[in-house]
Protein backbone atom coordinates (compact mmCIF):
# COMPACT_ATOMS: atom_id res chain seq x y z
CA UNK A 1 0.00 0.00 0.00
CA UNK A 2 1.03 3.67 -0.78
CA UNK A 3 -0.37 6.92 0.71
CA UNK A 4 -0.14 10.41 0.02
CA UNK A 5 1.11 12.57 2.66
CA UNK A 6 -0.73 15.88 3.13
CA UNK A 7 2.21 18.31 3.53
CA UNK A 8 0.41 21.52 5.29
CA UNK A 9 -1.28 19.44 7.81
CA UNK A 10 2.19 17.34 8.49
CA UNK A 11 3.58 20.06 9.72
CA UNK A 12 1.28 21.47 11.50
CA UNK A 13 0.75 18.65 13.78
CA UNK A 14 4.32 17.37 14.32
CA UNK A 15 7.65 19.24 15.21
CA UNK A 16 9.30 15.92 14.87
CA UNK A 17 8.30 15.77 11.64
CA UNK A 18 9.38 18.99 10.18
CA UNK A 19 12.56 18.80 11.53
CA UNK A 20 13.22 15.28 9.88
CA UNK A 21 12.12 16.84 6.48
CA UNK A 22 8.79 15.63 5.21
CA UNK A 23 7.47 19.18 4.76
CA UNK A 24 10.15 18.87 1.99
CA UNK A 25 7.49 16.92 0.23
CA UNK A 26 5.55 18.43 -2.18
CA UNK A 27 1.36 18.34 -2.06
CA UNK A 28 0.37 15.34 -3.80
CA UNK A 29 3.71 13.64 -3.70
CA UNK A 30 3.79 9.90 -3.13
CA UNK A 31 5.96 8.05 -0.12
CA UNK A 32 6.82 4.81 0.73
CA UNK A 33 4.14 2.71 3.02
CA UNK A 34 7.26 1.80 5.25
CA UNK A 35 6.97 3.16 9.14
CA UNK A 36 10.16 4.99 9.88
CA UNK A 37 11.32 5.81 13.57
CA UNK A 38 9.69 9.40 13.24
CA UNK A 39 6.40 7.90 11.91
CA UNK A 40 6.18 5.33 14.81
CA UNK A 41 6.94 7.86 17.93
CA UNK A 42 4.10 10.32 16.33
CA UNK A 43 2.14 7.52 16.64
CA UNK A 44 2.85 6.45 20.11
CA UNK A 45 2.91 10.09 21.01
CA UNK A 46 -0.74 9.77 20.29
CA UNK A 47 -1.31 6.53 22.37
CA UNK A 48 -0.48 8.15 25.35
CA UNK A 49 -2.25 11.11 24.51
CA UNK A 50 -5.54 8.93 24.20
CA UNK A 51 -4.25 6.99 27.52
CA UNK A 52 -3.82 10.63 28.82
CA UNK A 53 -7.23 11.58 27.95
CA UNK A 54 -8.91 8.19 29.21
CA UNK A 55 -7.28 8.97 32.91
CA UNK A 56 -8.56 12.33 32.80
CA UNK A 57 -12.04 11.64 31.56
CA UNK A 58 -12.41 8.97 34.46
CA UNK A 59 -10.88 11.30 37.21
CA UNK A 60 -13.45 14.00 36.38
CA UNK A 61 -17.32 14.17 37.35
CA UNK A 62 -18.40 16.90 35.06
CA UNK A 63 -18.42 16.91 31.15
CA UNK A 64 -15.04 16.17 29.20
CA UNK A 65 -15.11 16.93 25.61
CA UNK A 66 -11.20 16.26 25.43
CA UNK A 67 -11.35 12.94 24.50
CA UNK A 68 -14.01 13.29 22.02
CA UNK A 69 -11.91 16.16 20.59
CA UNK A 70 -8.97 13.95 20.55
CA UNK A 71 -10.81 11.27 18.87
CA UNK A 72 -12.15 13.25 15.78
CA UNK A 73 -8.34 14.67 15.68
CA UNK A 74 -6.45 11.16 15.29
CA UNK A 75 -9.49 10.18 13.07
CA UNK A 76 -8.69 12.99 10.44
CA UNK A 77 -5.31 12.56 10.87
CA UNK A 78 -4.95 9.28 9.84
CA UNK A 79 -7.91 9.18 7.54
CA UNK A 80 -5.69 8.20 4.46
CA UNK A 81 -3.66 5.38 6.85
CA UNK A 82 -6.67 3.72 8.54
CA UNK A 83 -9.45 4.58 6.04
CA UNK A 84 -12.36 3.08 8.88
CA UNK A 85 -11.37 5.00 11.93
CA UNK A 86 -14.06 7.50 11.40
CA UNK A 87 -16.59 4.79 10.75
CA UNK A 88 -15.49 2.85 13.82
CA UNK A 89 -16.67 5.58 16.50
CA UNK A 90 -20.14 6.68 17.47
CA UNK A 91 -19.26 10.20 19.34
CA UNK A 92 -22.34 10.15 21.64
CA UNK A 93 -23.09 10.34 25.34
CA UNK A 94 -21.38 7.39 26.90
CA UNK A 95 -19.16 6.15 24.05
CA UNK A 96 -16.32 8.34 25.09
CA UNK A 97 -14.19 5.47 27.06
CA UNK A 98 -15.40 3.06 23.64
CA UNK A 99 -13.89 5.39 21.24
CA UNK A 100 -10.92 6.44 22.76
CA UNK A 101 -9.79 2.58 23.27
CA UNK A 102 -11.25 1.85 19.68
CA UNK A 103 -8.79 4.51 18.29
CA UNK A 104 -6.20 2.99 20.60
CA UNK A 105 -6.83 -0.19 18.95
CA UNK A 106 -6.87 0.42 15.84
CA UNK A 107 -3.54 2.64 16.38
CA UNK A 108 -1.36 0.06 18.13
CA UNK A 109 -3.18 -2.85 15.09
CA UNK A 110 -1.85 -0.57 12.07
CA UNK A 111 1.42 -0.61 14.04
CA UNK A 112 1.44 -4.15 14.20
CA UNK A 113 0.61 -4.28 9.99
CA UNK A 114 3.52 -2.37 9.53
CA UNK A 115 5.87 -4.72 11.84
CA UNK A 116 5.64 -2.79 15.06
CA UNK A 117 5.11 -4.26 18.44
CA UNK A 118 3.74 -1.86 20.72
CA UNK A 119 5.73 -1.98 23.44
CA UNK A 120 3.42 0.70 25.89
CA UNK A 121 1.51 -0.34 28.80
CA UNK A 122 -2.37 -1.52 28.80
CA UNK A 123 -5.66 0.43 29.22
CA UNK A 124 -7.35 -1.14 32.70
CA UNK A 125 -10.70 -2.31 31.72
CA UNK A 126 -14.48 -1.12 33.43
CA UNK A 127 -13.01 2.13 35.45
CA UNK A 128 -15.57 3.69 35.58
CA UNK A 129 -17.57 0.14 36.43
CA UNK A 130 -14.99 -0.40 39.10
CA UNK A 131 -14.95 2.95 40.61
CA UNK A 132 -18.38 3.15 40.98
CA UNK A 133 -18.55 -0.29 42.75
CA UNK A 134 -15.86 0.91 45.57
CA UNK A 135 -17.65 3.97 45.97
CA UNK A 136 -21.41 1.96 46.19
CA UNK A 137 -19.83 -0.99 48.40
CA UNK A 138 -18.47 1.60 50.79
CA UNK A 139 -21.55 3.73 51.14
CA UNK A 140 -23.94 0.66 51.38
CA UNK A 141 -21.62 -0.82 54.47
CA UNK A 142 -20.64 2.31 56.03
CA UNK A 143 -23.71 4.95 55.59
CA UNK A 144 -26.40 3.09 54.30
CA UNK A 145 -26.77 1.19 57.95
CA UNK A 146 -27.57 4.37 60.26
CA UNK A 147 -30.00 5.82 57.03
CA UNK A 148 -33.19 4.09 58.52
CA UNK A 149 -33.60 2.47 54.86
CA UNK A 150 -32.31 -1.43 55.48
CA UNK A 151 -35.11 -3.48 57.04
CA UNK A 152 -33.66 -4.04 60.55
CA UNK A 153 -33.08 -7.74 60.16
CA UNK A 154 -30.18 -7.30 58.57
CA UNK A 155 -28.26 -4.73 60.72
CA UNK A 156 -26.70 -4.92 64.06
CA UNK A 157 -26.27 -2.70 66.65
CA UNK A 158 -22.57 -2.24 68.41
CA UNK A 159 -22.22 -0.47 71.69
CA UNK A 160 -18.67 0.08 71.09
CA UNK A 161 -17.16 3.85 71.13
CA UNK A 162 -20.86 5.32 71.19
CA UNK A 163 -22.74 2.78 69.65
CA UNK A 164 -23.38 2.51 65.76
CA UNK A 165 -25.08 0.38 63.20
CA UNK A 166 -23.64 -2.51 61.43
CA UNK A 167 -25.13 -4.85 58.36
CA UNK A 168 -25.08 -8.31 59.27
CA UNK A 169 -25.76 -9.51 55.40
CA UNK A 170 -24.58 -12.94 54.18
CA UNK A 171 -24.35 -12.11 50.71
CA UNK A 172 -23.47 -15.81 49.62
CA UNK A 173 -26.92 -16.69 51.32
CA UNK A 174 -28.54 -13.89 49.84
CA UNK A 175 -26.84 -14.62 46.19
CA UNK A 176 -27.83 -18.11 46.51
CA UNK A 177 -31.60 -17.72 47.57
CA UNK A 178 -32.46 -15.05 45.06
CA UNK A 179 -30.09 -15.95 42.33
CA UNK A 180 -29.56 -19.83 42.73
CA UNK A 181 -25.37 -18.39 43.08
CA UNK A 182 -23.00 -17.67 45.37
CA UNK A 183 -21.79 -14.06 45.59
CA UNK A 184 -20.01 -13.44 43.14
CA UNK A 185 -15.91 -12.95 42.73
CA UNK A 186 -16.40 -10.69 40.44
CA UNK A 187 -17.85 -7.99 43.48
CA UNK A 188 -15.61 -9.55 45.67
CA UNK A 189 -12.49 -8.27 43.60
CA UNK A 190 -13.98 -5.56 42.08
CA UNK A 191 -13.56 -6.84 38.61
CA UNK A 192 -16.00 -4.21 37.41
CA UNK A 193 -18.54 -6.69 35.81
CA UNK A 194 -22.02 -4.60 35.26
CA UNK A 195 -24.29 -7.61 35.34
CA UNK A 196 -23.66 -8.85 38.84
CA UNK A 197 -23.69 -5.07 39.59
CA UNK A 198 -26.88 -4.42 38.26
CA UNK A 199 -28.14 -7.89 39.93
CA UNK A 200 -26.61 -6.88 43.61
CA UNK A 201 -28.81 -3.42 43.23
CA UNK A 202 -31.98 -4.84 42.30
CA UNK A 203 -31.70 -7.46 44.81
CA UNK A 204 -31.26 -5.06 47.86
CA UNK A 205 -34.08 -2.75 46.33
CA UNK A 206 -36.92 -5.49 46.21
CA UNK A 207 -35.76 -7.70 49.51
CA UNK A 208 -32.76 -5.42 51.58
CA UNK A 209 -34.38 -2.02 52.07
CA UNK A 210 -37.55 -1.08 53.78
CA UNK A 211 -40.75 -2.23 51.64
CA UNK A 212 -42.15 1.67 51.68
CA UNK A 213 -42.26 4.36 49.16
CA UNK A 214 -40.09 6.48 50.98
CA UNK A 215 -37.44 4.26 51.63
CA UNK A 216 -37.07 3.08 47.60
CA UNK A 217 -37.59 6.53 47.12
CA UNK A 218 -34.15 7.20 49.17
CA UNK A 219 -32.57 4.24 48.13
CA UNK A 220 -32.68 4.95 44.02
CA UNK A 221 -31.98 8.50 44.54
CA UNK A 222 -28.40 7.42 46.28
CA UNK A 223 -28.23 5.05 43.39
CA UNK A 224 -28.90 7.16 40.52
CA UNK A 225 -26.87 10.19 41.83
CA UNK A 226 -23.32 7.35 41.86
CA UNK A 227 -24.77 6.79 38.34
CA UNK A 228 -24.23 10.42 37.33
CA UNK A 229 -21.31 10.61 39.28
CA UNK A 230 -19.15 8.10 37.48
CA UNK A 231 -20.95 8.48 34.09
CA UNK A 232 -22.24 5.33 33.74
CA UNK A 233 -25.34 5.66 31.15
CA UNK A 234 -27.99 3.36 33.72
CA UNK A 235 -30.60 4.45 36.18
CA UNK A 236 -32.70 2.68 38.80
CA UNK A 237 -36.42 2.96 38.05
CA UNK A 238 -39.13 1.21 40.15
CA UNK A 239 -36.76 -1.63 41.54
CA UNK A 240 -34.60 -2.21 37.79
CA UNK A 241 -31.66 -1.09 36.91
CA UNK A 242 -31.75 0.36 32.86
CA UNK A 243 -29.81 1.67 30.41
CA UNK A 244 -30.83 5.45 29.53
CA UNK A 245 -30.85 6.22 25.91
CA UNK A 246 -32.85 6.01 22.66
CA UNK A 247 -34.35 2.05 22.38
CA UNK A 248 -33.09 0.66 19.18
CA UNK A 249 -31.12 -2.07 18.01
CA UNK A 250 -29.36 0.30 15.85
CA UNK A 251 -26.48 2.62 16.63
CA UNK A 252 -25.19 5.85 15.06
CA UNK A 253 -22.39 4.88 12.91
CA UNK A 254 -21.18 7.99 11.18
CA UNK A 255 -20.43 12.02 12.55
CA UNK A 256 -22.28 14.79 10.85
CA UNK A 257 -20.31 17.54 12.77
CA UNK A 258 -19.01 17.02 15.49
CA UNK A 259 -18.86 21.14 16.90
CA UNK A 260 -22.15 22.11 15.37
CA UNK A 261 -24.33 19.02 16.01
CA UNK A 262 -23.17 16.08 17.60
CA UNK A 263 -21.70 18.23 20.97
CA UNK A 264 -25.10 19.61 21.24
CA UNK A 265 -27.02 16.56 21.11
CA UNK A 266 -24.34 15.19 23.86
CA UNK A 267 -24.74 18.58 25.81
CA UNK A 268 -28.86 17.70 25.55
CA UNK A 269 -28.35 14.34 26.78
CA UNK A 270 -26.64 15.12 30.15
CA UNK A 271 -29.04 18.01 30.78
CA UNK A 272 -32.24 16.38 30.26
CA UNK A 273 -31.69 14.03 33.11
CA UNK A 274 -31.48 17.54 35.80
CA UNK A 275 -34.19 18.04 37.98
CA UNK A 276 -33.86 21.50 37.52
CA UNK A 277 -36.26 22.99 34.76
CA UNK A 278 -34.07 25.63 33.32
CA UNK A 279 -31.57 23.15 32.50
CA UNK A 280 -34.05 20.74 31.05
CA UNK A 281 -35.32 23.76 28.72
CA UNK A 282 -31.43 24.22 28.01
CA UNK A 283 -31.20 20.24 27.07
CA UNK A 284 -34.70 21.15 24.57
CA UNK A 285 -32.88 24.50 23.13
CA UNK A 286 -29.83 22.03 22.02
CA UNK A 287 -31.46 19.72 20.89
CA UNK A 288 -33.84 21.41 18.43
CA UNK A 289 -30.90 23.41 17.11
CA UNK A 290 -29.49 20.15 16.32
CA UNK A 291 -32.57 19.19 14.16
CA UNK A 292 -32.72 22.67 12.58
CA UNK A 293 -28.34 22.36 11.78
CA UNK A 294 -29.51 18.87 10.20
CA UNK A 295 -32.63 20.39 8.27
CA UNK A 296 -30.58 23.73 6.89
CA UNK A 297 -27.74 21.24 5.48
CA UNK A 298 -30.78 19.81 2.77
CA UNK A 299 -31.80 22.89 0.69
CA UNK A 300 -32.88 26.46 -0.02
CA UNK A 301 -36.32 26.47 1.19
CA UNK A 302 -38.15 24.65 4.14
CA UNK A 303 -40.29 22.42 1.89
CA UNK A 304 -36.99 21.70 0.06
CA UNK A 305 -35.49 20.42 3.17
CA UNK A 306 -38.41 18.62 5.06
CA UNK A 307 -38.44 17.05 1.48
CA UNK A 308 -34.77 15.73 1.20
CA UNK A 309 -35.42 14.22 4.46
CA UNK A 310 -38.38 12.48 4.73
CA UNK A 311 -37.14 10.85 1.24
CA UNK A 312 -33.95 9.67 3.27
CA UNK A 313 -36.57 7.62 5.27
CA UNK A 314 -38.65 6.38 2.40
CA UNK A 315 -38.64 6.92 -1.16
CA UNK A 316 -41.95 6.32 -1.44
CA UNK A 317 -43.95 10.27 -2.09
CA UNK A 318 -46.88 8.64 -1.97
CA UNK A 319 -46.46 6.71 1.07
CA UNK A 320 -47.67 7.18 4.85
CA UNK A 321 -43.98 6.98 6.40
CA UNK A 322 -42.90 9.82 3.72
CA UNK A 323 -45.96 12.02 4.82
CA UNK A 324 -45.60 11.09 8.69
CA UNK A 325 -41.90 12.25 8.78
CA UNK A 326 -42.37 15.16 6.74
CA UNK A 327 -45.22 16.25 8.76
CA UNK A 328 -43.56 15.36 11.96
CA UNK A 329 -40.39 18.28 10.70
CA UNK A 330 -43.18 20.47 10.15
CA UNK A 331 -44.60 20.26 13.65
CA UNK A 332 -41.51 20.48 15.50
CA UNK A 333 -40.81 23.48 13.99
CA UNK A 334 -43.74 25.35 14.19
CA UNK A 335 -43.58 23.96 18.61
CA UNK A 336 -40.58 25.52 18.79
CA UNK A 337 -40.23 28.58 16.62
CA UNK A 338 -43.88 29.68 17.27
CA UNK A 339 -45.90 27.91 20.14
CA UNK A 340 -43.40 27.96 22.80
CA UNK A 341 -40.15 29.89 24.35
CA UNK A 342 -37.90 27.31 22.80
CA UNK A 343 -34.34 28.76 21.95
CA UNK A 344 -36.39 32.83 21.21
CA UNK A 345 -36.58 35.33 24.07
CA UNK A 346 -39.08 37.44 22.07
CA UNK A 347 -42.68 37.38 23.51
CA UNK A 348 -44.53 37.57 20.13
CA UNK A 349 -43.35 35.18 16.57
CA UNK A 350 -43.07 36.29 13.32
CA UNK A 351 -46.88 36.32 12.96
CA UNK A 352 -47.07 38.08 16.12
CA UNK A 353 -48.68 36.08 18.19
CA UNK A 354 -47.90 34.94 21.92
CA UNK A 355 -44.87 32.82 22.54
CA UNK A 356 -46.50 30.20 25.34
CA UNK A 357 -43.54 29.80 28.02
CA UNK A 358 -42.67 26.35 29.19
CA UNK A 359 -43.08 25.23 32.60
CA UNK A 360 -43.59 22.18 33.25
CA UNK A 361 -40.97 19.37 33.40
CA UNK A 362 -42.20 16.78 31.74
CA UNK A 363 -44.16 18.62 28.95
CA UNK A 364 -40.46 19.59 28.42
CA UNK A 365 -39.59 16.13 28.41
CA UNK A 366 -42.08 14.69 25.70
CA UNK A 367 -41.02 17.60 23.36
CA UNK A 368 -37.36 16.37 24.02
CA UNK A 369 -37.79 12.81 23.36
CA UNK A 370 -40.25 13.66 20.16
CA UNK A 371 -37.41 15.97 18.41
CA UNK A 372 -34.80 13.50 19.86
CA UNK A 373 -36.53 10.50 18.13
CA UNK A 374 -37.14 11.56 14.71
CA UNK A 375 -33.31 12.84 15.05
CA UNK A 376 -32.09 10.03 15.65
CA UNK A 377 -34.07 8.18 13.01
CA UNK A 378 -32.67 10.72 10.27
CA UNK A 379 -29.11 10.22 11.63
CA UNK A 380 -29.69 6.21 10.73
CA UNK A 381 -31.21 6.97 7.53
CA UNK A 382 -28.99 9.98 6.32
Amino acid sequence: MRYLINTALTCRLSQKWRRHGYCHLKRGEIMPDIINSVKEEFINEYIRKIDTAIETYNATIGSNDEIFDLVIEISNVFENDIPNLQTSVLIRTGTEIRDANIVRAMLIKYLADNGIEYKGKGIEENVKEKRFWNSFIHWFETELPGLELLDGKYLRWDNWDGGMWFIELDYDHEFTLYRGTVYPSSLKNNTGDFVDIKAFIEIAYKHWIINTGECHYKFTIEVNDRFKIFKLPYRLQNGIVIKQGYKSTSPIDKIINYRMFERKIQFSEEMINSKDIMEKKSALDFIIDALQYLISTKGDTRNEQYKALALSVSDNMDGKVYAVVKKELDELMKLSNEYFDVRHNDYLNAAKEKREPLNDSQFIEYLYNRAYSILYLLRLKS
